[in-house]
């Protein structure tokens, strides 16, 4: 493979669009680790077939790229297996706080300038 060729894939990879499914955050998140992921894979894997210095060069920055993936999808999985939970909490009528705010101009103030001193 000649070094034009190389650039070539390299610019055809780059460029591949991520067409992510329509739903949440956390799941589009995790959706488009993996597919820069797996982009990152075949451009480590086209420059491991090259013998030029300029591409051994980028295989670290990539690597380094593949490393925060990997941390980021680590991060959304993690997120995405409490929200559950958190939902479960949060969603329970029985602990919300009633807050009166129809009360009137002239309603008792909660804390006054000298409650405070």
């Amino acid at each position: 493979m000649t070094y034009k060729e190389f650039k070539r894939h390299v610019f055809t990879i780059y460029n591949e669009t991520f067409d992510g499914a329509d739903n949440g955050p956390i799941d589009y998140g995790i959706q488009r680790a993996k597919f820069e992921e797996k982009k990152l894979n075949r451009l480590i894997l086209l420059a491991d077939q090259t013998d030029f210095s300029t591409a051994k060069r980028k295989v670290a920055g990539w690597r380094r790229q593949l490393e925060r993936v990997h941390e980021i999808r680590a991060r959304l999985e993690l997120r995405k297996s409490e929200t559950p939970v958190a939902v479960a909490v949060y969603d329970r009528p029985e602990r919300v706080i009633p807050i009166n705010l129809t009360g009137g101009r002239h309603a008792r103030p909660v804390a006054t300038a000298r409650a405070m001193r």
